[in-house]
């Protein structure tokens, strides 16, 4: 019989394994019904497959992983939040916090925009070479968006997102997102550029050799991020199964967290629900929130019946909710140690899910 724990032991066993490291948590009506753990934090030296001579920590819950594409959702939620604070919301002009795009080419472009993945922006910056004119070359890439709106699942919209966070806060956006989202839902252990004395407990990603970084371990595996300094809004956060579960949790509810409001009511509905337009060519199987997708069987599993929200990363995390309904769901792994070319985790973020939806 198929168990959480079975399909958590199977992904970091034989010889090429799915990750070296696990943590699933599983939870209905904000209480913690399963908790799988397995494997260690690093396992090889190289993309080869190298053992590694310093093998690393066993695997627990506190277990830190680079959440990858998950940081969008703190950068969505630090907007929203800097917005409400600001007395403006989503359907603004997004040249009303950077001026510097009030001329582009094409149309006008939102906050929702940027949020949604319908801003007309690319998916990625080929630009994104390290240096110190790195932030000054994605300022100045060129701007020309698409004139008719579509969706586009972008990171370059996301990095202008960040950028939004910081010019409506006036903080860089680490501490925005500290002040606006982490510290409000205690996520003590989430964070950007962790400190080096945290990477014992910090899961090895990915052994790269363009650009010649060597086992990137402790330090953003995204490369677009790291050009970029290690902060930026569309990834470059690491964390901790339990703190994104105290998030996912936050959805999935009204908003409140310990009795206390952190997401306006108007925030909560735009993360929670459909934001496409109507009108869309090339429309996912998918709803897209400003934030987390919703709704997306390919990973979601048997939740997505229930409309389920969330994200995944590239590293191998996932987050996903259920608002309204039960049930949450995390699993953090480091399935591009050593490799991206080693696997994929489509198919156990699903069997994962289906499991869980059974509790």
């Amino acid at each position: 019989m198929t168990t959480i724990d079975g399909l958590v032991d199977d992904a970091v066993s034989g010889d090429r394994p799915l990750a070296s490291a696990v943590v699933v948590l599983t939870a209905v009506d904000g209480e913690v019904t399963q908790t799988a753990v397995a494997g260690t934090t690093r396992s090889w030296d190289d993309d080869r497959g190298a053992a590694a001579a310093d093998a690393g920590e066993p695997a627990d819950v506190d277990t830190v992983f680079d959440l990858a594409s998950i940081t969008k959702l703190f950068t969505a939620t630090a907007l929203l939040l800097a917005l409400d604070q600001r007395g403006m919301r989503d359907g603004d002009v997004v040249a009303a916090a950077l001026p510097e795009l009030g001329a582009l080419p094409g149309r006008t472009v939102t906050f929702a925009d940027l949020l949604r993945h319908t801003a007309g922006w690319p998916a990625e910056w080929s630009d994104n070479g390290p240096g110190p004119d790195a932030w000054d070359r994605f300022r100045t890439q060129p701007r020309e968006v698409e004139a008719d709106p579509r969706y586009r699942y972008s990171c370059v919209g996301y990095i202008w997102a960040g950028l939004a966070v910081e010019a409506l806060t006036g903080e860089p956006l680490d501490a925005a997102v500290r002040r606006l989202v982490l510290d409000p839902l205690g996520m003590a252990s989430t964070m950007f550029a962790p400190h080096p004395s945290l990477r014992p407990r910090i899961a090895a990603t990915e052994y790269q050799r363009q650009p010649a970084r060597g086992l990137v371990h402790g330090s953003v595996h995204d490369e677009t991020a790291w050009a970029l300094g290690g902060v930026a809004g569309n990834a470059g956060m690491f964390g901790t199964a339990p703190d994104l579960l105290r998030f996912a949790e936050l959805l999935r509810g009204d908003g409140f967290v310990d009795g206390r409001r952190v997401l306006p009511e108007w925030v909560l509905a735009a993360m929670t629900a459909d934001r496409l337009p109507e009108r869309l060519d090339d429309r996912p199987a998918y709803g897209q929130a400003l934030g987390p997708r919703v709704a997306d069987a390919a990973w979601m599993g048997a939740l997505a019946r229930d409309n389920a929200v969330g994200h995944t990363g590239f590293t191998g995390t996932s987050m996903l909710t259920t608002p309204g309904g039960a049930h949450s769901v995390i699993i953090l792994t480091n399935r591009v140690h050593p490799s991206r070319h080693w696997n994929d985790l489509g198919a156990l973020r699903s069997r994962i899910a289906d499991e869980a939806a059974k509790q």
